[in-house]
Parts: structure tokens; C-alpha cells; sequence
């Protein structure tokens, strides 16, 4: 489906590539809910949830929803979204559709798509900084070699970004900022810095650690919730295997084994031996080839649906006959519907055990029905080879055990404890040295010194802060430094960071010069922006407490 996207994106634009793959393949996860395996249940009426004209108890509203999000998202890579915040996106796009016609905003004409068009930073020539027509007739066209997109979806979405640029800029309103803000934004933005690291690492560190049975008792003391054995659930599956209804399953008539083996050629197609080289090439397949194995493949097929069927009226019979558990009926019910039963381990809340045939959700629900004397099984759900229900058997109480049962980890933790300790005073104190020697010797002498791993940065500026700085929030100390001056030791992972400034070139503003001029109107446009957004999720946000919490009444249309 991707193959002209990914000869396109990976000459040209791999992050947007990377972005548009994930965006693709989450589209499908995240757009398909819950449901039963033989279609919405008779009994049961969906109520309407109208969401500024989409309905979201409709599985292809949400779908066209998400679908227009997608498209949305690779336009603006600038926005950066990630798996978590698609469908969020989603929602936040309706609504501000929804604004724009509470506020009037038309659709773009020709001449106004164009411009916005012409703004968005995807199409821009890197080398140039404007507009390119090359890139823009690039991108789509590897949009519509995708398979996924066509050209009428990728226009209908850039007339709907339109005018959510307009509502997002009609509720972000002006730039309230100081003068004294905006001139400190400039000033970190545009300082040069020169910075060297020095690391201690935590795995070689082993300081030695007296440990005392009084010590012991206090740590064990100080902190129960570490020892607690947490309350747990005991549980049964019930399992309804395909392989026990395969007597049930009729032979297929020829026309639906040869529609079967038309779907699902490719799998077979994929499991023949490909001809050495030189060989002549396979024959075409044909159903004739495989038809034992077509046949059996048919019949597991069919045999997974009737176990799932079964699973549902098991848990119906239950239900509608309030057939307790371990009763003659209960065990009548298991005979009549086939099932088979497998008791579990025993687990604590939100820490199921990993089972091949019992899915984590269903393990996780049942703590639910804990103090439901009335419903003790959980909801069906599908497995690789048919359906399972769980049903809960006991809980065990939370208790508190003895400093004995656990001796040997609580002094493992003790340890690991006081280890950070000595860790974080060894870090006080070789800034303490750093900033005793530091006026005569230099920051790398000192370093090696103390046995400390070093690395100069290249310079940067207030803009292109390395990464790894970012990353362990050592920059959140390190930029309010001067020249000269050593950070504390920042703890991330298994290491303790120093940062020294060894250079600092503040640049004197004119604030009368085109650069600051452009700055400030980049700036003022960007926090307009910034809060155009946040009111638009706040409005978002809103409408769907309101819809959820109202039976029958719809959002602002």
C-alpha cells in the first residue's frame, strides 16, 4: 500500500516518512472498537452521540474522522503528532469545523486555498525557505501512489485546515507578552554556549554499605507499601476450542471452497518453495494444488465461528438463568456448550499473568465484578483458535508479611537505597571540588582528576541544543549558568552528569534591527497560535463532557 510513499519519503523526507507509517498503521487500531463477534447485538440500541454532525457510536463516522485526521496530520509535520494523540487530533478537528460554522468561516475560494497552501511548511524548499510546486506535486502524487489517499480527500482536508486556521486565529486573539519577556526569549535564543561534561558513572560506583538488623527493621518499617503482598484474584477459562466443534462443520460446496481459496491464495502462494536458481519458474496455483489443506483450513474456519457462537450463548445462559458457579447447572451448561475449563495462576490488580489464550483485557476486567455477588464471568472474547470467558473463583486478602519473609529483599533494597545515597553526596562533593580548583585548573584537568568521563560539545546556540542535554534535563540548570561555572550533578539512569559553561556570548540586542523586528512578529504569531489551540481543546474537551454525560442530548451542531 506504501510502496510509492516509501520510494518517495525515503529519497526525500524520511522523518515525514517515518511519521506517515506509524500514522497508517495506527489508523487501523485505534478506529476499530469493541464489539460482538456476530454484529451489534438485537437487543441493544446504540444511542446517538452527535458530535458537531458525527455521530460517534458510528464505527464509520469515526473512521471518516480519523481518516481526515491522518491526511491533516502528514500535511503538518510540524505539529508532531504521535500515536497518542491522533484520534485526539481527530476530535479536535471536528470541533473547530463545528466553530467555523458557529462563526460563519466559508470555504476557501481558489485564490485563498492557494495561499494557504503556499504556507505550509511541507511544501517549502528547504534551500530556498519558499513554496515549492516541485515538492507539492511530489508529495501528493506519492500520497496517491499510496493506495490510501486520493487527490479529492487531500483537497477536501486543506479546505477543512483553512478554516480551522481561521478559528484557531480568531480564538487566539493578540500576543499579550511583556517586552521584557520577548526580549529574554531573543536573548536565549540567539546566545552561544560552550559546554563540557563530566559523568560519574553509577555501575562502577560501589561504596561499602554496612548493613545492621536495626537498620534492616527501620527501612522495613519506613516503607510497607514496598512489602505489602497485594490482594489477588483466582480464576478459571473457560475455553470453547475450535477444534471441538470441527464434527459440526459441513463440507463446503465447491463454490465457497474455491471463493476461500481465491481470498486466501496469497498464503498459499507464500508457502511453496521458491525454485532454485536456473529452475523453471512454479505453475500457476491452483485450488487443486491444495485442496486437502484449503479444505481443513476451511473447515478451522468455520469451526472458530461456531466455538465463538458457543462462547456467546454460554455466557447468555448464565446470565438470563443466574446459574451459579460450581452448580449442577453451571457444569450441565459447560457439557451442553463443549467447553473445557483451565484454572489460572492467581494475580494482583492491573499485573495478570501472559497467557496464550486468555487475552490481559478480559484477566483485567474481572477485577470489576470483585464485589458482584450476581456476575462472577466476564464478557466473551476471541482467541487465535476459538473464544474464552473467565470466570473468578476466590480472592485472597491483602496482608502484611513478617521482616523474616522478606529479609533478603528488603536488604537488597536497603542497599540499592543507600547506594543513591552515597551516589547524590558523592555528586555534592565533587562539585564542591570543582569549584574549589576550578579558578586555577582547568575543567577536563579537574575531571581526570576525579575520574570522571569528559565531552566537549560542539557550540550552539539557544535554538540547537543538543539533545542529550534536553533529554536528562540538564539544560534546565546548565542555560541560567555564567561562564565558568559547573552545574550540580544531574542523576538520569545509570549515570550522574556535570555541565560546565567554558563559553557564554550573549549577543546586545537592537531593537530597532530587522532581526529582532522579524523575531518578535514570529513570536507574537506563534503565542496567537499557541492559544488558539489551547482553546480549541478547552471548547473540545467541553462538548464531549457534556455530550457524555447527557443521555440524549446532542453536541452544539
Amino acid at each position: 500500500m506504501i510502496t510509492s510513499l516509501q520510494n518517495f519519503f525515503l529519497k526525500h523526507n524520511k522523518w515525514l516518512f517515518g511519521g506517515l507509517l506509524v500514522i497508517i498503521i495506527v489508523t487501523f487500531v485505534l478506529t476499530i472498537g469493541p464489539q460482538s463477534f456476530f454484529g451489534s447485538r438485537g437487543d441493544q440500541r446504540q444511542r446517538s452521540l452527535n458530535f458537531y454532525g458525527y455521530n460517534l457510536s458510528s464505527e464509520s463516522d469515526q473512521r471518516a474522522m480519523v481518516y481526515s485526521a491522518e491526511i491533516s496530520a502528514v500535511m503538518h509535520p510540524e505539529l508532531q503528532l504521535n500515536r497518542d494523540q491522533l484520534t485526539d487530533y481527530a476530535y479536535l478537528r471536528v470541533t473547530a469545523l463545528g466553530m467555523a460554522e458557529q462563526l460563519g468561516i466559508p470555504s476557501p475560494t481558489k485564490e485563498e486555498l492557494s495561499d494557504y497552501v503556499s504556507t505550509l511548511m511541507i511544501f517549502v524548499d528547504p534551500q530556498t525557505g519558499e513554496f515549492s510546486p516541485e515538492s507539492y506535486n511530489r508529495i501528493i502524487e506519492a500520497m496517491q501512489g499510496s493506495g490510501r489517499y486520493d487527490r479529492d480527500a487531500i483537497g477536501t482536508v486543506l479546505r477543512e485546515d483553512y478554516r480551522i486556521d481561521q478559528v484557531r486565529k480568531a480564538l487566539g486573539g493578540p500576543d499579550y507578552s511583556l517586552p521584557f519577556e520577548t526580549r529574554q526569549d531573543f536573548i536565549s535564543r540567539s546566545t552561544t554556549y560552550e559546554v563540557s561534561l563530566a559523568r560519574l558513572n553509577y555501575e562502577s560506583f560501589n561504596p561499602e554499605i554496612e548493613l545492621s538488623e536495626e537498620d534492616l527493621l527501620q527501612f522495613f518499617n519506613e516503607n510497607p507499601g514496598r512489602y505489602e503482598i497485594p490482594e489477588t484474584l483466582s480464576t478459571t477459562a473457560v475455553l470453547f476450542k475450535a477444534e471441538a466443534y470441527l464434527e459440526e462443520v459441513q463440507d463446503p460446496s465447491p463454490e465457497e471452497l474455491a471463493a476461500y481459496f481465491e481470498t486466501n491464495r496469497m498464503r498459499y502462494e507464500a508457502a511453496r518453495e521458491e525454485p532454485a536458481e536456473g529452475e523453471p519458474a512454479l505453475p500457476e496455483l491452483t485450488l487443486d494444488d491444495v485442496r486437502e489443506t484449503a479444505l481443513k483450513d476451511w473447515k478451522t474456519q468455520q469451526a472458530r465461528k461456531i466455538a465463538a457462537r458457543k462462547g456467546e450463548q454460554f455466557s447468555l445462559r448464565l446470565w438470563q438463568n443466574k446459574i451459579a458457579l460450581d452448580s449442577p447447572e453451571f457444569e450441565t451448561a459447560l457439557k451442553e456448550f463443549g467447553a473445557r475449563t483451565r484454572d489460572l495462576p492467581a494475580y494482583s490488580r492491573n499485573q495478570p499473568p501472559r497467557l496464550p489464550d486468555v487475552p490481559v483485557s478480559v484477566l483485567n476486567s474481572m477485577w470489576i465484578y470483585v464485589n458482584n455477588p450476581s456476575r462472577y464471568f466476564s464478557d466473551i472474547a476471541q482467541i487465535a483458535d476459538g473464544a474464552v470467558v473467565v470466570v473468578k473463583r476466590g480472592l485472597t486478602e491483602a496482608r502484611m508479611p513478617s521482616l523474616d519473609e522478606v529479609r533478603e529483599q528488603v536488604a537488597a533494597d536497603y542497599r540499592a537505597s543507600e547506594k543513591r545515597r552515597l551516589f547524590a553526596a558523592r555528586g555534592q562533593e565533587i562539585r564542591g571540588i570543582f569549584e574549589s580548583r576550578l579558578g586555577s585548573e582547568s575543567f577536563t584537568d579537574v575531571a581526570a582528576d576525579l575520574g570522571l568521563e569528559v565531552e566537549e560539545l560542539e557550540p550552539f546556540d539557544g535554538i540547537s541544543v543538543p539533545q542529550e542535554l534536553r533529554a536528562n534535563s540538564i539544560w534546565d540548570q546548565a542555560m541560567y549558568l555564567d561562564q565558568g561555572e559547573v552545574t550540580p550533578m544531574i542523576i538520569a539512569g545509570d549515570q550522574g552528569t556535570f555541565a560546565y559553561i567554558s563559553g557564554k556570548d550573549v549577543p546586545e540586542i537592537d531593537k530597532d534591527s530587522e532581526e529582532f523586528q522579524e523575531f518578535v512578529a514570529r513570536r507574537s504569531t506563534g503565542m496567537s497560535d499557541a492559544m488558539g489551540w489551547a482553546r480549541l481543546q478547552e471548547i473540545k474537551d467541553a462538548s464531549l463532557a457534556a455530550l457524555m454525560g447527557t443521555p440524549d442530548q446532542p453536541a452544539a451542531e
